[in-house]
């Protein structure tokens, strides 16, 4: 049976030391937040979807399982905090430039800023590249 390794360098904060996995929304396996997880699956597409809470979460994933061993990493989801850095950026240049209260720029932005990270997902779930050597 092939097997799927992923590995995670994310630390939770205090929500516990593991991820759980979604395979298929069918099967949930624990993944370990700070080491390597091996994961047994079948051949074929498999939607894999990490989550902790609403926000410690990764999109869905498919993936086409086609050899014995593949290695998969847990990292932030560059695009959704690339946006979120753009907002904060936008948010400042608001505060300087319009001279009006912050909370009333703050707190739109701030709603906006949750909700992408709740839609996109803060991680995301990356196939490690293997060197040919």
């Amino acid at each position: 049976m092939p097997k799927i390794i992923i590995e995670s360098k994310i630390s939770s904060n205090g929500g516990g030391d593991s991820f759980k996995l979604k395979i298929n929304d069918e099967k949930i396996v624990e993944v370990k937040s700070n080491g390597k997880t091996e994961i047994d699956v079948d051949y074929g597409e498999q939607t894999l979807q990490m989550y902790n809470n609403f926000l410690m979460k990764t999109p869905k994933k498919v993936i086409n399982v086609d050899s014995d061993n593949q290695n998969y990493k847990i990292t932030l989801h560059f695009k959704a905090w690339g946006v979120i850095f753009v907002l904060q950026v936008l948010m400042a240049a608001l505060m300087i430039n319009l001279k009006q209260t912050g909370v009333f720029i703050a707190i739109p932005i701030f709603i906006l800023e949750i909700l992408i990270l709740i839609f996109m997902g803060m991680l995301e779930i990356r196939k490690v590249k293997r060197k040919d050597s």
